[in-house]
């Protein structure tokens, strides 16, 4: 454990520098975010609430679609990305599910991905650049909401926070010699839970599942697009 932080802190120290000492660019703007995430659930509320339990546990995909905003930095061959996007609406499959189900109303929720990565820029001499990147990626997923199912009133909280291997595609135009425009894709899996946590409250009961007791097995794949600025010196 202590040689691998020894190594993480070196990386970082090596990609801080050229940052510093490379050619940079920045490039920022609106965004949009598919989020998409399959988790097998096993829980169980002690045989209470059956038809809550069983559209739970019959829920194995869910998709969130969310505007947001994006924020890339290159330098040289290292960049790192930032977007995050607010959510509306999220787990209809979860109400579709359960019988007599009035719609969440979703609070403070918000996807959040990132990446750090190495990649190359062609055409850096021309007004046109293409930047082809690939690393590592986290990624956090948080929805507070409140449902009725049937007579019962459901207060939902999850947590989702990912680590993976992804993709980062931007395409800039500089209409002068810093400043432009661009567009950009960024696709990335997360196979590995950080924590992964759903919090439910059911008639002023308390249950909480987790990775952590192994009842919850998650894969996600996020894709964000984005445009916008960019400027680089």
């Amino acid at each position: 454990m202590k040689n691998k932080k020894i190594i993480f802190v070196f990386v970082m120290l090596i990609v801080s520098v050229s940052f510093v000492f490379a050619d940079f660019a920045v490039s920022f703007g609106p965004a949009f975010t598919n989020y998409f995430i399959k988790t097998d659930s096993k829980v169980s509320f002690e045989g209470l609430y059956g038809d809550v339990e069983a559209a739970i546990n019959n829920v194995k995909k869910e998709k969130n679609n969310a505007a947001g905003v994006a924020l890339d930095l290159r330098a040289g061959l290292f960049y790192v990305m930032a977007q995050i996007a607010f959510p509306g609406k999220s787990h209809k499959s979860l109400l579709s599910e359960a019988k007599n189900a009035k719609g969440f109303v979703s609070k403070n929720s918000f996807i959040f991905d990132s990446q750090l990565g190495a990649g190359i820029t062609l055409f850096k001499k021309t007004r046109f650049n293409l930047f082809l990147g690939g690393g590592l990626g986290v990624n956090a997923m948080r929805a507070t909401q409140n449902a009725d199912i049937g007579s019962v009133n459901v207060a939902y909280e999850k947590l989702d926070v990912m680590f993976g291997l992804g993709a980062n595609v931007l395409a800039s135009f500089y209409i002068t010699d810093m400043i432009g425009i661009y567009a950009g894709i960024a696709d990335t899996f997360y196979f590995t839970p950080l924590k992964v946590q759903k919090k439910f409250k059911i008639a002023d009961k308390d249950f909480v599942f987790s990775t952590s007791d192994s009842k919850l097995k998650t894969f996600a794949n996020s894709v964000n697009l984005k445009l916008g600025l960019s400027i680089r010196l």
